[in-house]
């Protein structure tokens, strides 16, 4: 098995392309983890919510993590991404990024869109060797 560092380009490309992130939010010494269906735009993950608990906690605690992996037969990654989290409030900036926003996994209204602004980026790729199908064990006499 070999384990390699991700360049930060290739770790938002890859985080972009999850299905399902997850957001990391701390409020006090509580921590919550929420999915997410996360857009990378300009160095920036974006994701659309919905008012409720997950909002009331970027407004606590601004800094936040986004995570997301893959795990496959041969080859897995996860990124993690550590950053400074905003509501989107201009309508400018909004009509600006709404045709590139991803559609939220769960579905239903989600009017509110939320930036991480990164201030740091990890990423890491897992490679399995080949398993070994002819070994032969000695079985005991």
């Amino acid at each position: 098995m070999s384990t390699d560092d991700l360049a930060e380009v290739e770790s938002l490309r890859l985080l972009g392309s999850a299905p399902v992130a997850r957001l990391v939010v701390s409020v006090a010494d509580v921590i919550d983890i929420y999915p997410v269906t996360a857009t990378v735009f300009g160095g920036d993950v974006l994701f659309r919510t919905a008012p409720g608990s997950k909002l009331a906690g970027l407004a606590a605690n601004a800094s936040v993590l986004v995570e997301a992996d893959e795990f496959g037969q041969q080859v897995s990654w996860s990124v993690v991404v550590r950053g400074l989290a905003r509501r989107i409030e201009d309508r400018e900036e909004l009509e600006a990024i709404e045709p590139i926003l991803r559609d939220p996994f769960a579905g239903g209204r989600k009017d509110v869109v939320v930036r991480v602004t990164p201030t740091s980026v990890t990423g890491r790729l897992v490679e399995r060797a080949p398993l070994e199908t002819d070994v032969v064990l000695d079985a005991p006499d």
